[in-house]
C-alpha cells in the first residue's frame, strides 16, 4: 500500500547497499584521488594515492580548473603521471579544459555520482583527517607515521623512510622497499573485513536494477524523473528531470508505480467506528455468537491510583 502512495514515496528512504570498497592498486601512484576543502578561509586541494596514503595538499588562489591543472602538473612532476585520477562533479573536474588536461596527459578521469560522497570516499576521509590535524601544515607526521600495514605511506610511495626529528639509526633510512604482494593481500583483507562489518551495521542489501524508462523519485531533487540508461560507473543512472537530464546513484532513486498518483491510498479500508459501540460483525452474526471474550467497547472503568507502600513503614 506504502508503494502505491505517492506522499509516502516522498518520504521513503532506500535501505543502505552493501559497501563497494575501493580496490588496492598494484603499484604506488597508479590511481589517485583529488577533492577541494576550505580550513581558515581559505581554499586547498587535496590529492591521495589509493595505494601508499600518501597526500599532497596545495593551496588554491581560486577554484577555476585552470588553476587546478597547474596545481596537478607540479604534483604530477614531482611523482609521475597517474594512470587513474577520480574527483568529484565540480565545475573544475568537468570543464573542457580539464578534459583537455587528462587526454594531454593521458591518464582516466574518473567522476563520482553527484550527491553521493562516498564514491570519492579516499579523498573525502582524507581531507577530514587533514581538518582535524591541521596542526601539522606540513604533513611531515602524517607522511612518516606507519599505518595498519607496518609501513608508512612516504616508505610505501619512495620504497625508503623520511629523516625526522625523532632520532633514528642510520641504517633504517636505507632504501628499503616493501614487499607489494604482501602489502596488497593485508589491504585487501582489511577492506573486506570493512565491508562486512559496515554492512551487518547497516543492514545493508541490495537495490534492484532499473530499466530504462522506469518511473523514479530522486529524493535529493525532490522531483520525479524518468531514467534513461545505465552510466558507466556502478550503481549509477541517467535520468531524465524536468530540469534537464541529471546523473544520480541508486541510493537517491525510488521505483514508482504507474499508477502511483499524490495522495492515492488506494486499496484502503475504513475503519469501524466503535465509539462506546458494539464491534461490528458480518450479517448473520449476533453478539451472541460471537467468540468468548469479544465484547462491547465501553469506558465505564475508572482506574484509580494507588501510592506504593515503601518498605512497609
Amino acid at each position: 500500500m506504502v508503494l502505491k502512495c505517492r506522499a509516502c514515496i516522498q518520504e521513503r528512504q532506500n535501505p543502505k547497499e552493501p559497501l563497494v570498497a575501493s580496490e588496492c592498486p598494484a603499484r604506488p601512484w597508479q590511481k589517485l584521488g583529488t577533492d577541494l576543502f576550505v580550513l581558515k578561509g581559505k581554499t586547498y586541494l587535496v590529492v591521495v594515492d589509493y595505494f601508499s596514503r600518501y597526500v599532497e595538499v596545495a593551496q588554491l588562489c581560486n577554484t577555476k580548473s585552470t588553476d587546478i591543472i597547474v596545481q596537478l602538473k607540479s604534483i604530477f612532476a614531482q611523482h609521475g603521471i597517474p594512470e587513474e585520477l577520480m574527483s568529484d562533479n565540480g565545475p573544475q573536474f568537468s570543464g573542457q579544459d580539464f578534459t583537455q588536461f587528462a587526454d594531454t596527459y593521458g591518464f582516466r578521469h574518473i567522476t563520482s555520482s553527484p550527491k553521493f560522497l562516498q564514491s570519492n570516499g579516499e579523498a573525502e576521509r582524507m581531507a577530514k583527517s587533514l581538518l582535524k590535524k591541521a596542526s601539522d601544515p606540513y604533513l611531515l607526521a602524517y607522511r612518516t607515521t606507519p599505518l595498519q600495514s607496518g609501513f608508512s605511506p612516504a616508505h610505501l610511495l619512495m620504497g625508503r623512510r623520511l629523516r625526522t626529528t625523532v632520532p633514528t639509526l642510520p641504517s633504517r633510512l636505507d632504501p628499503a622497499v616493501p614487499s607489494v604482494g604482501d602489502f596488497v593481500g593485508k589491504e585487501r583483507a582489511k577492506k573486506e573485513l570493512e565491508a562486512e562489518r559496515y554492512n551487518w551495521r547497516h543492514r545493508a542489501k541490495l537495490l534492484s536494477d532499473l530499466v530504462p524508462g522506469a518511473h523514479v523519485w530522486v529524493t535529493d531533487a525532490k522531483e520525479s524523473g524518468t531514467v534513461l540508461q545505465n552510466h558507466t560507473s556502478p550503481r549509477s543512472y541517467l535520468v531524465n528531470m524536468p530540469k534537464g537530464v541529471v546523473r544520480r546513484n541508486r541510493q537517491h532513486l525510488i521505483p514508482l508505480l504507474s499508477h502511483a498518483s499524490d495522495g492515492d491510498v488506494a486499496e484502503q479500508q475504513e475503519l469501524p467506528e466503535t465509539n462506546n459501540q458494539q464491534v461490528s460483525t458480518s450479517p448473520g452474526k449476533t453478539p451472541e455468537t460471537l467468540p468468548t471474550g469479544t465484547a462491547t467497547l465501553t469506558q465505564d472503568k475508572v482506574w484509580e491510583s494507588c501510592k506504593p507502600e515503601r518498605l512497609n513503614l
